[in-house]
C-alpha cells in the first residue's frame, strides 16, 4: 500500500527480513524525457505554514487545471511522460511532496499526518486554480491523499483520477486485525514490519532509485533522492501506518472526518493486475465512499505492475483523455 517497488534489503536485515516488491518491468526502461530543458517548464513554491512545496507547472492559466500528486519514492519527474501531452490542452501542475527533492523537509513524525499532507496540496492548488476547480491525479501516496483531499473538498476538485491505490479506508477495513484479511495484511506486511519500525531510515538515494533501469532517468532520481530526507520519507509511514494509527484513522472524530467524506465527482481508477500491495478484492470496497457509485470507472491493466505511468506511459494517458472525455459528457 502506498509505495513503489522496492526490493532492497535494509542494512542487517537477511533476506528472511526484508521486504520483496514486484519484480522490475522491462516497460522501465523507457527512454528519458528531456523536460528539465523544456522552457515551457517553471518551477514555483507554494507555502504552507511556512513549509515550503515545490511544484512544476506548463501549459496556459486559461485552461482547466490538472494537478498531479506522486508517491513514494518518486517526486514530479513522475510525470514527465503526461506534462508535456496534457500541457497542450491544461494547465498541468505536478508538485513534490515535502521531504522530497525541492521541497522543504521538517523534523517531526508529526509534520507527516495526512491532515498536514492534504493541507500542503491546498496549498499548491489555492496557489494556481483562480477560480478553477481542479482535475486530480495521484499514484501510490499521492493517490491516497488524493482520495482524501477529495472527499474533503468537493468544492476544489472536478475529477479524481487514482492510479495502484484503493480508497484509504478501503484498505485500512482490509488490514485491521478483527476483519483477519489474511491476503491483504500478507500483501501490505513490508510496511508494517519495515517502515514503520524505522528499519528503512539508512536507505540511500541508489537504494531509493534501484528500480529505474534508463540510465539517464536514473541519474535523474539519484540526484533528486539526493536532496531529499530518508527521515521525512520514512515519517509517511510512522505517522500514518501504524496498526494502531490505522485504527484510529477510523475511530478518532478528526480523522473519521477525513476518512468518511463521500467522494461526490467523477473518479478513474487505473489499476495493473500485477500491483501487489493493494489487492483487487479492496477494490470492490471503493463504491462505499462514492456518493454515486455509477461514477467510478475502474481499468484493470493486464501485465502492469505498480508504476503505471512509467511502464505504460502511452497508454495511461489515453485512458485518462478518453475518461475525461466521456465523463463530461
Amino acid at each position: 500500500m502506498f509505495t513503489a517497488m522496492f526490493t532492497q534489503v535494509a542494512s542487517g536485515e537477511t533476506s528472511d527480513e526484508a521486504v520483496w516488491h514486484n519484480k522490475i518491468p522491462a516497460a522501465l526502461s523507457e527512454p528519458a524525457v528531456d523536460i528539465d530543458k523544456d522552457p515551457n517548464l517553471l518551477h514555483k513554491y507554494a507555502d504552507n505554514a511556512g513549509t515550503k512545496i515545490h511544484y512544476v507547472t506548463m501549459g496556459s492559466n486559461q485552461k482547466p487545471l490538472m494537478v498531479f500528486v506522486h508517491g513514494f519514492p518518486d517526486f514530479w519527474y513522475s510525470w514527465r511522460n503526461q506534462i508535456q501531452i496534457f500541457s497542450a490542452n491544461y494547465q498541468v501542475v505536478a508538485l513534490d511532496l515535502r521531504g522530497y527533492d525541492l521541497s522543504d523537509r521538517p523534523e517531526g513524525v508529526e509534520n507527516y499526518k495526512f491532515s498536514v499532507l492534504l493541507d500542503d496540496i491546498r496549498a499548491v492548488i489555492n496557489a494556481e486554480r483562480n477560480g478553477r476547480k481542479v482535475i486530480l491525479i495521484g499514484h501510490d501516496w499521492g493517490a491516497a491523499l488524493s482520495w482524501l483531499f477529495t472527499g474533503q473538498n468537493p468544492d476544489l476538485v472536478e475529477r479524481l483520477v487514482v492510479l495502484s491505490v484503493p480508497h484509504p479506508g478501503a484498505i485500512t477495513k482490509e488490514l485491521l486485525p478483527w476483519n483477519h484479511p489474511i491476503a491483504q495484511t500478507r500483501a501490505s506486511a513490508y510496511a508494517t514490519r519495515f517502515f514503520a519500525r524505522g528499519k528503512g531510515d539508512n536507505l540511500t538515494a541508489e537504494d531509493l532509485a534501484y528500480w529505474v533501469v534508463n540510465p539517464e532517468v536514473k541519474r535523474r532520481y539519484i540526484e533528486a533522492f539526493s536532496k531529499s530526507s530518508i527521515l521525512s520519507i520514512m515519517a509517511y509511514y510512522k505517522a500514518n501506518y501504524s496498526l494502531s494509527q490505522l485504527a484510529l484513522n477510523l475511530f478518532d472524530p478528526t480523522m473519521k472526518k477525513i476518512y468518511g467524506a463521500v467522494i461526490k465527482c467523477p473518479v478513474l481508477h487505473v489499476h495493473g493486475i500485477e500491483e501487489s500491495h493493494a489487492l483487487l478484492s479492496t477494490l470492490d470496497l471503493e463504491k462505499s465512499w462514492m456518493e454515486n457509485p455509477d461514477n467510478l470507472t475502474v481499468k484493470i491493466v493486464p501485465g502492469v505492475g505498480h508504476f503505471i505511468q512509467h511502464e505504460v506511459p502511452d497508454y495511461l494517458n489515453e485512458t485518462i483523455s478518453s475518461w475525461l472525455k466521456d465523463s463530461a459528457s
